[in-house]
């Protein structure tokens, strides 16, 4: 968003006003940072390699009972934790990678400020989450659109998880606000009271154009009492040096990060049919600046060389994440109780340097300064707490009602001000905007399964959900506005599921899929008009809500030897929620209608007990259905940050390294062209990413309980672009565009002491 500035400091009130509210909406879209793409710690214990390899059946939640993936009607892809440590991936951005049809774009300045989207469910500059991050059974993230919802996607160190689940399509109905394109679950591994464990990892590695990184990570599970109680403990570090240099201090690397976390869990089982689990999980990341690389907007050529960029400002930035979960399971028989508590605190804190676009926007009015710093902080706390229960599985009729409540508090806080030459801040404050605000959530759920025979059989979902809100406005700085009033917003969203499943033959399923899902609408910051004290802008925008249309088949081909599954799915999206624009002031509303078409793919083959193989497609047509004036896209133009196709091929295969076991892999990974914004999109002006292709290279061996493990990430150092921020170049300044590590190469030992 352009503010043009008038001729006096009295006339600058208006414009400031302006830009109040916009921080406030999240109308000033920061910048993209960093796509991490380092790899992880030590492999696990490898197997013999005479032992079979067959393809594995995995489970999933999805349907908050545990069940084969092959049995459940949707599309739901399973990485398994130990595959993710032998293929060196750790973080969310890798996630993306191994799954086509995910975008994973980081943005607010660092590790930890991200966005993830499925099957095209983007409009760019995101309001808020359109995918729901869960650990185990808790919903993680703000349901708000002012406590950093739409850039707080939980990147979580994959470290000691029993697997990563990723469901397509909107989860509405079981997960409620926010699952509207997918949804992501960390599993993490259970304590185990029948056995002693423990493993530490250490890792070293290199990064073409940086410096050495580092893993390191130590896993204890100790029995408390046999067959009654355990604990489990992770504690993990990850540092890297980052690859991209400032060519305005002496090109010194600016992107180095760090990642300290710890995980425990208790299981107490003190009969058969109760189960507790505590959890406590905190993750601290910080980085020195963002992965980006200064980009000529009209060429896509660097500025001033690859991998550098220039800033005035330092642009430091820190994620926290606290969670602490209580998760009790009784069996009553004629059905399980679940209670799932959780207790959650996430703040996000850091600095963008804006000189290049407030230094030529101050300077006709007389305010002339070295640079211009906006501090920025996200801060929430949240409390759920859900109840459900389960049905006993039958081959006749199936039931699950649950409840649901969440109590969020959150607050956004914009510092805007000048700094001189030497970087340190000067008065006076130009504008400081604080947002505290509170989201309350009720809901109330339930599915049915009806079997028509033993191989075809209908569901039937449903979900009542109603949300209240409260959003205060303060306002300081020479361009404060004057004092406006708080507002609030309430409403009542349904959202519904059906589905048809028919099973031609064992270990088939056909299935047919309904669905739908929505976002939270909620309450805009009021400006009131001084002479007659009536508002000028709308109170609150709405939902907004999609239809989901989906078919598809799972089945072997070979059994054990070669499996596929398929889906073709249409959503219809409507009142999607952009920034827009009312009576001259920035703010929250609801656009026209979107539509994405696709198709996803996977096969599965192991051609011999020792060679396994996998491929996942994905294509996706996803464009607007309405024009829409406050996106500046035409009807039938893309919708950003989607690649038509994407794909990934993988290969493993173990053997025998002088009588030990080992294996080699490789993993190839296509992501096609995409487009940041819409062609005329109001201050971000549009910038295409190019395709790209990404090769990782993995061999390990295991001598005795040590694991040795050697990687190569991006093997043929492409300059791939995941993400593009235009928003300086507005005023004449680069692109900063975010990319994909260069080669690097590192070394895993671990050892277990079980």
């Amino acid at each position: 968003m352009l503010i043009h500035p008038p001729s006096s400091r009295f006339q600058f009130k208006a414009p400031c006003l302006r830009l109040a509210v916009a921080i406030a909406c999240g109308g000033m879209h920061l910048l993209a940072g960093a796509q991490s793409s380092a790899p992880s710690s030590a492999a696990p214990p490898i197997e013999p390699a005479s032992a079979p390899k067959t393809i594995e059946s995995v489970s999933v939640t999805a349907q908050r009972r545990r069940e084969p993936a092959r049995e459940v009607p949707l599309t739901a892809d399973v990485l398994k934790g130990e595959d993710m440590e032998r293929g060196g991936y750790q973080s969310l951005s890798d996630l993306a990678a191994l799954l086509p049809g995910m975008n994973h774009n980081q943005s607010g300045g660092g590790t930890g400020g991200s966005q993830i989207t499925m099957r095209g469910i983007s409009t760019g500059s995101q309001v808020g989450a359109t995918v729901g991050m869960y650990v185990d059974d808790v919903p993680f993230g703000s349901s708000s659109a002012y406590a950093g919802g739409g850039s707080s996607s939980l990147d979580l160190g994959l470290f000691d998880l029993a697997s990563v689940e990723s469901l397509r399509g909107p989860q509405g109905t079981l997960y409620g606000a926010g699952a509207m394109g997918g949804l992501i679950k960390y599993v993490a591994v259970e304590p185990d009271p029948s056995y002693f464990s423990a493993q530490a990892t250490a890792e070293t590695s290199s990064t073409k154009g940086g410096k050495s990184g580092h893993v390191l990570r130590g896993m204890l599970n100790v029995p408390l009492s046999e067959g009654v109680a355990a604990l489990r403990a992770t504690l993990y570090q990850r540092s890297e040096s980052g690859f991209v240099r400032d060519v305005n201090h002496g090109g010194r690397l600016v992107d180095g990060s760090k990642t300290d976390g710890a995980r425990v869990a208790l299981l107490l089982t003190p009969s058969k049919d109760v189960t507790l689990r505590l959890t406590a999980l905190s993750q601290k990341q910080r980085r020195d600046g963002a992965s980006t690389e200064d980009v000529d907007i009209a060429t896509g050529r660097p500025v001033d060389g690859a991998l550098t960029k220039r800033l005035l400002l330092s642009e430091p930035s820190e994620v926290r994440n606290d969670l602490v979960s209580a998760a009790l399971k009784v069996d009553l028989k004629w059905a399980t109780l679940d209670s799932i508590t959780g207790w959650q605190r996430t703040s996000s804190l850091g600095r963008v340097d804006s000189s290049a676009l407030y230094s030529p926007l101050l300077a006709p009015t007389g305010i002339v300064n070295a640079a211009y710093g906006m501090d920025y902080t996200f801060n929430n706390r949240k409390v759920t707490q859900e109840v459900r229960l389960t049905s006993p599985r039958s081959r006749q009729f199936e039931w699950l009602a649950g409840m649901f409540y969440t109590n969020e508090s959150g607050s956004k806080t914009q510092n805007l001000r000048p700094f001189n030459a030497f970087q340190q801040p000067e008065s006076p404050v130009l504008a400081d905007a604080r947002f505290p605000s509170t989201f309350r959530e009720t809901a109330i759920f339930g599915t049915g399964t009806y079997y028509l025979t033993p191989e075809a059989d209908i569901t039937l979902g449903v979900r009542r959900s109603r949300n209240s809100q409260h959003l205060d406005q303060r306002f300081s700085g020479i361009f404060a506005p004057a004092p406006q009033p708080a507002s609030q917003s309430s409403e009542g969203v349904t959202t519904w599921l059906l589905t048809g499943r028919w099973r031609p033959a064992e270990r088939q399923a056909v299935y047919v899929r309904a669905a739908s899902g929505y976002r939270p609408g909620g309450p805009l910051p009021l400006v009131i008009n001084p002479l007659d004290g009536t508002a000028l802008n709308n109170s609150s925008f709405k939902s907004d809500s999609l239809w989901s249309y989906e078919v598809g088949w799972k089945g072997d081909i070979v059994p054990g030897r070669l499996t596929t599954e398929v889906a073709l799915y249409q959503i219809d999206w409507k009142d999607m929620q952009v920034f827009t624009s009312s009576a001259g002031f920035s703010g929250i509303g609801n656009a026209g209608r979107a539509r994405s078409r696709g198709i996803e793919w996977t096969v599965r083959a192991a051609p011999t007990d020792s060679l396994r193989l996998a491929t996942a497609l994905s294509a996706i047509d996803a464009k607007l259905v309405d024009d829409s004036r406050d996106l500046g896209g035409k009807a039938g133009e893309r919708l950003p940050n989607t690649a038509r196709l994407s794909l990934a091929l993988q290969a493993d295969y173990d053997f025998r390294l002088g009588g030990n076991p080992a294996y080699l892999g490789a993993t190839l990974r296509y992501t096609g062209d995409r487009w940041n914004s819409f062609k005329e999109a109001p201050g971000i002006p549009a910038y295409r990413m190019p395709a790209y292709t990404a090769i990782d290279l993995r061999g390990g061996v295991q001598i005795g309980k040590a694991n040795i493990g050697l990687f190569v990430r991006n093997l043929t150092n492409r300059r791939g672009q995941t993400a593009a921020d235009t928003t300086l170049s507005t005023a004449g300044g680069p692109a900063r565009v975010n990319l994909i590590a260069p080669r690097t190469i590192g070394l895993q030992f671990s050892m277990d002491f079980s």
